[in-house]
């Protein structure tokens, strides 16, 4: 026995600890770099760098809110996860012959709708902070102390369908 013991390699445990966790980290560092390289390449390396829109909406102020449809609203936002906005506080502008602009409190519509108005990530182009002393918050906070008048949306004009009615061959007894 003596004679194996001359030829073998005597490798001591605590090397073969610090290689083993020297491998560990090693795999480790691969699959975050890979992991970081795969979402630098999905989302774009300026999104690392852009702030999310909850960080950049001033709580505080009233924003401006311009959807996809064309529609744009007026009230106090504040994220909700990921995919939806809350839009407290709401207004909109109603644009008449009659009345001219107005600044509408949402609420008054036929369907009744309740606060708030829950919108979704994807239906918003863009919003806007607004100044206190811009001309749609200066409105807002007349129309909350009673300056200006309170204004509903004109009623929805029911649309008359056309006749389908068609003339007869044979006259009509009336005649």
């Amino acid at each position: 026995m003596s004679g194996l013991t001359q030829n073998a390699i005597v490798v001591p445990i605590s090397a073969l600890r610090r290689i083993f966790l020297m491998l560990l980290v090693l795999i480790v560092l691969i699959v975050l770099v890979l992991v970081v390289r795969t979402q630098l390449f999905r989302a774009g390396i300026a999104t690392l760098f852009a702030p999310d829109a909850a960080e950049v909406i001033d709580r505080s102020l009233y924003q401006a809110v311009f959807l996809s449809n064309g529609s744009t609203y007026f009230g106090k936002l504040q994220p909700q996860g990921d995919q939806w906005f809350l839009l407290t506080d709401v207004f909109y502008l109603s644009v008449s012959e009659q009345s001219g602009t107005q600044l509408i409190k949402r609420g008054s519509e036929s369907q009744g709708p309740k606060e708030p108005m829950i919108i979704p990530r994807e239906q918003i182009l863009f919003i806007e902070n607004l100044r206190d002393d811009g001309d749609i918050v200066t409105l807002i906070k007349k129309f909350k102390s009673g300056q200006l008048p309170v204004a509903t949306p004109a009623p929805a004009t029911p649309t008359v369908a056309p006749s389908t009615a068609r003339p007869s061959p044979t006259p009509s007894p009336t005649r």
